[in-house]
């Protein structure tokens, strides 16, 4: 039975792919383009032509997709002998999958595979030249100096000697031979707001984002101010989408996450151009306290 996931006109053909040579099984496989070379254009309207583009990792934390690899859904497809009904079965069987794969996804932001795993400290600690690490170990001992012929002990400041940060999750990309080694960079909450794009019509999710912009344009015409600043706006995918925003964390099942109906999320989204006819946007960041 095939797959059940977005088509090209979900939302899930906007989010670009690359191919690539996987090191470890020899085979030409698929991953996620970089950010930077992900733009998507636009044109709802006769007038204008909308570019949006993404910085902060935003496309990688925020943009889920269903599980492409049919071998994950078989696995949990033979799980599920108890279910005798076979559509029924499959359909339980690619929601496990995709259960697996975000929560999967999620791990990858962990301390576990975020922190360097040569010296054990998080990329924040990594921000000397070269993101040698910075960290330095404070502790109480014998500081070399004598008095009256003991040696003084004191505060003793030792300086991290790693010189890379070099987390498990890039080495495992590199290892693969993925071009984008660390599109998770620095990010290592345990919680996520996804917007699942297989559950939206790319239509609606392009409607979506120009109304939210025009809506923000419109009230700060109103108040005689221009974008200037970045702009929180609101993208509500409406009621015909609820759950289609989840919010995950490790102890959060799909199930319970689809449940509660989100369908809304509250972007950061700068103005990179004045270009009245094609501005260009970037989302930045995701709030997950204004989902609903």
């Amino acid at each position: 039975m095939p797959l059940k996931i977005g088509d090209k006109n979900s939302s899930r053909s906007l989010v670009g792919y690359e191919q690539y040579k996987n090191k470890t099984t020899n085979t030409d496989e698929d991953t996620r383009v970089d950010q930077t070379a992900m733009e998507w254009v636009i044109s709802v309207t006769s007038d204008v032509t909308y570019c949006v583009k993404f910085s902060g990792n935003f496309h990688k934390k925020h943009l889920y997709t269903s599980t492409k690899k049919l071998a994950n859904v078989q696995l949990e497809y033979d799980k599920l002998g108890s279910i005798t009904n076979d559509d029924a079965r499959w359909q339980a069987a690619q929601d496990a999958a995709d259960e697996e794969k975000f929560k999967r996804q999620l791990g990858h932001r962990s301390r576990g595979e975020q922190d360097c795993v040569t010296c054990g400290h998080s990329i924040k600690e990594h921000t000397d030249p070269g993101m040698a690490c910075g960290r330095v170990t404070k502790s109480i001992g014998p500081t070399g100096a004598m008095k009256n012929g003991k040696p003084v002990r004191g505060e003793i400041s030792t300086p991290c000697t790693c010189k890379k940060y070099d987390p498990k999750y890039q080495q495992d990309r590199v290892a693969q031979g993925k071009p984008t080694v660390n599109p998770l960079e620095g990010a290592t909450a345990q919680s996520n707001d996804a917007i699942w794009m297989d559950k939206i019509p790319r239509a609606t999710f392009e409607q979506t984002i120009v109304k939210a912009i025009q809506t923000r344009q419109s009230e700060l015409k109103l108040k005689s101010e221009s974008w200037g600043a970045d702009q929180h706006i609101e993208w509500d995918f409406g009621a015909s989408n609820r759950g289609c925003i989840l919010k995950l964390d490790d102890k959060t099942s799909l199930a319970d996450a689809r449940s509660k109906g989100h369908r809304s999320v509250e972007v950061l989204m700068k103005l990179d151009n004045t270009d009245a006819k094609r501005p260009i946007f970037t989302a930045c960041h995701l709030d997950g306290k204004k989902t609903k």
